[in-house]
């Protein structure tokens, strides 16, 4: 007996967008300040490109989802 078990995760393209906004607006606010450790920007834009990456990604798949 063979049971198949599938969970459909439902992205919400609102929420996506939002976020990828935000993340858009950090990324731009972070990089025209001064900050006194250059490290430290750089680590912050880094997470926040990668966060803006994998957003669009999920966008991709909300909009495939529909």
């Amino acid at each position: 007996m063979n049971i198949k078990i599938e969970k459909v995760v439902k992205i919400n393209k609102d929420l996506v967008d939002a976020l990828l906004m935000l993340s858009a607006i950090s990324l731009v606010l972070t990089g025209t300040s001064e900050v006194s450790d250059s490290t430290q920007k750089t680590t912050i834009m880094t997470i926040l490109a990668v966060a803006i990456v994998v957003l669009v990604l999920c966008r991709v798949l909300a909009g495939r989802q529909s």
